[in-house]
């Protein structure tokens, strides 16, 4: 069984942010997954502390750090481990101030926790899980904020499928907006028919370490062929100081 977790960012449990989310999961039912939704307003998630930037290593999934001043403190534990459950994890945001909601923000920066795993144990704990973001706001914020979301995702190790975004502009029910919903049932659809997919593809990571020696023939292949080609092209271009 492929399970989808469904992320709600509003306070309101009843707006088009929730409602495009909730096609997003019957599509994805649909396509055989089993579904969940939560709103991140029903749990406390705090700032993250920042235990990173003094030393990399401070950085562990609490859960396997009992030590870690945010253990236990708040609600982003049980977040955490309905996202671990998952394979595919389904982001949708009302735009404040031409950005996701701040509890979507404050969730992605303890997420941390569980990409910075890839230096105790070698992979992020989000390797190879499948993610699809859905926004929605006037103006120009719907965009930035799936920007944002979507490069954080990628490099925290998530698989983004074709069509895994899904926006709306508009000030009125998204409901009456087909190309808006068709966006967000197809968004449900490709994130299932991604996890299939990549389902046996996912025994390796995604993201691996260099080891020195590798490091050191790639910069110098590099660099080789880089001063190669400027000689090339100073001949080409003898403008050129």
């Amino acid at each position: 069984m492929i399970r989808v977790l469904g992320i709600h960012a509003s306070p309101r449990k009843y707006g088009n942010s929730f409602k495009l989310l909730w096609i997003a999961l019957r599509a994805a039912e649909n396509e055989g997954a089993e579904t969940e939704i939560i709103h991140l307003y029903d749990y406390n998630i705090g700032p993250c502390f920042a235990c990173y930037s003094d030393y990399y290593l401070n950085c562990r999934y609490p859960k396997e750090r009992k030590e870690c001043p945010l253990s236990g403190v708040d609600g982003f534990g049980e977040v955490a481990e309905k996202i671990l459950a998952s394979d595919a994890v389904v982001f949708s945001t009302p735009v404040y101030w031409f950005m996701a909601s701040g509890v979507l923000k404050n969730l992605f920066d303890r997420m941390t926790s569980l990409e910075n795993m890839i230096y105790h144990v070698g992979r992020s704990l989000l390797d190879g899980k499948v993610a699809g973001v859905i926004a929605v706001g006037e103006e120009a914020g719907a965009a930035m904020a799936l920007s944002w979301a979507l490069l954080t995702l990628v490099n925290m190790g998530f698989h983004i499928p074709a069509w895994g975004t899904t926006y709306y502009h508009g000030k009125g029910d998204v409901l009456e907006d087909k190309q808006a919903v068709s966006d967000a049932y197809n968004l449900g659809l490709n994130i299932v028919r991604a996890t299939k997919r990549l389902r046996g593809s996912n025994e390796a990571p995604w993201y691996r370490f260099i080891g020195e020696d590798e490091y050191e023939s790639l910069v110098e292949e590099a660099r080789k062929v880089a001063e190669k080609n400027k000689a090339e092209q100073r001949r080409e271009r003898p403008w050129l100081k």
